[in-house]
């Protein structure tokens, strides 16, 4: 998968993103990211009381296991929409793609907010629920990749890594506000809040948030790139078939890029409150705390390391992400499971670092692997084929490990087997950070 840089192209050369349009492709890319993982973190903070609420066991891992089915479900049909979003955005323009995207995640999530529960609707409920996460799933499918793709192609030479690290920056902090927005009503509303009906509020956010998020991204134009290419009359007219015919090699490297990402997200992040609860006994209110203080680190270091990857390059981090988490995973959780508040607090800390070295180069050096005329649809497909398998699956295996094999330390056994392929991948790739960004 190595490969040497090539020249600009007539169309590279034409495009020359401007520091302002960076800046504004930050805000109309990461807003949709903003609220579609605003809904995860919420749906995985509110774990415990939709597992009551939807699916009613006598087992608590059964409930939390049926929850966390319709969690993964949502992923499913994520390939599905980075198929349709993909074609869109690399056709009619990215602005195009992203805007339809976002209203159907803000959508569904709404809808979440009105649902019936099981003791009001019986079998529709889980069921209506089921259908809106599919929905927001197949959104999810076209908002990663395509708000992505806008920050690149909008980010100035050098600067790509800081650019994109804003990224995943508003992923980690929708997903903050997510769970901080759970923990507020958990810890200052009255004694059963949430199952009485405080569990709607976050979702019913989701109606404000959507409508400035719409306004902002139809007020901004498209990419100096995909413009360069349409003015050229370049634009690809079957791009999945041409990306899948040109891009295999980028395809398959862009599988295992996320993998071990993906499973480090949804396990040390979306997954941690119900794991604190449930296997080191810390109350509901706690379990939130330490997630937000691991979030609130991510973020920031999220920035930091993506500014360090414009000057040292995207792979010597990432190798490092891989290889630091395959050593680190068993002791972390260990700390994470001993039953002690401030131990947990203290296991974020080497966590999250671990996760920025993702999550700072990932979005540049995941997305630099393909060209503007191909560059939405050849990521989308390989990116939400492993989002679907490794990341939606996580809080999933994560749950139905500690009970097979009995021990809280399960999750950690997951994450070093995909760290493996993960790291070969990095290993394997070209370096991307100072080459220019190739349009064809």
């Amino acid at each position: 998968m190595t490969a040497t840089a090539r020249p600009p192209d007539a169309a590279s050369t034409r495009a020359v993103p401007s520091v302002p349009s960076s800046r504004r492709a930050v805000v109309a890319g990461g807003i949709g990211n903003f609220i579609e993982w605003y809904d995860y973190g919420v749906y995985a903070a509110l774990s415990p009381v939709i597992s009551s609420l939807f699916f009613p066991n006598e087992s608590t891992v059964a409930s939390t296991l049926a929850t966390f089915a319709v969690f993964g479900v949502g992923f499913v049909v994520r390939p599905l929409g980075g198929l349709f979003f993909g074609q869109l955005g690399d056709r009619r323009g990215r602005r195009t793609a992203l805007g339809l995207a976002l209203i159907l995640v803000s959508a569904s999530t709404l809808g979440m907010g009105l649902l019936p529960t099981y003791a009001g609707a019986g079998l529709a409920a889980p069921l209506l629920l089921l259908l809106l996460r599919l929905i927001q799933g197949f959104s999810a499918g076209g908002e990663f990749t395509g708000s992505a793709t806008l920050m690149i192609e909008n980010a100035p030479t050098g600067r790509r890594g800081r650019v994109s690290s804003w990224q995943q920056f508003s992923v980690i902090a929708g997903t903050l506000a997510g769970v901080l927005v759970v923990t507020a009503i958990t810890n200052f509303g009255s004694a059963g809040m949430l199952e009485s009906g405080g569990w709607r509020i976050p979702f019913l956010v989701a109606l404000p948030l959507g409508a400035i998020g719409f306004y902002i991204r139809f007020r901004m134009e498209d990419t100096p790139h995909f413009q360069a290419l349409r003015d050229a009359d370049e634009i690809a007219e079957r791009p999945t078939a041409e990306a899948v015919r040109t891009q295999r090699g980028a395809m398959l490297t862009a599988f295992f890029f996320t993998a071990l990402p993906n499973i480090g997200f949804y396990t040390f992040l979306t997954y941690t409150p119900t794991f604190l609860r449930n296997e080191a006994g810390l109350s509901l209110g706690d379990a939130y705390v330490v997630n937000v203080v691991g979030m609130i680190t991510y973020a920031l270091l999220t920035l930091v390391v993506g500014r360090v990857s414009d000057k040292v390059g995207r792979r010597p981090i990432l190798i490092t992400h891989a290889v630091a988490f395959f050593i680190s995973a068993v002791p972390i959780y260990l700390l994470m499971s001993s039953g002690s508040f401030w131990v947990a607090v203290v296991a974020q800390f080497p966590a999250m670092m671990i996760m920025a070295c993702y999550s700072g180069p990932g979005t540049a050096g995941l997305t630099e692997l393909f060209p503007t005329r191909l560059r939405y649809s050849g990521m989308a497909l390989p990116y939400n084929l492993s989002s679907a398998l490794f990341g939606g699956t996580a809080p999933f295996i994560a749950t139905a490990l500690i009970a097979w094999l009995g021990t809280p330390l399960a999750p950690a056994f997951w994450a070093m087997a995909a760290a493996i392929p993960t790291v070969i991948v990095y290993l394997r790739m070209r370096e991307t950070a100072f080459e220019p960004l190739q349009d064809r």
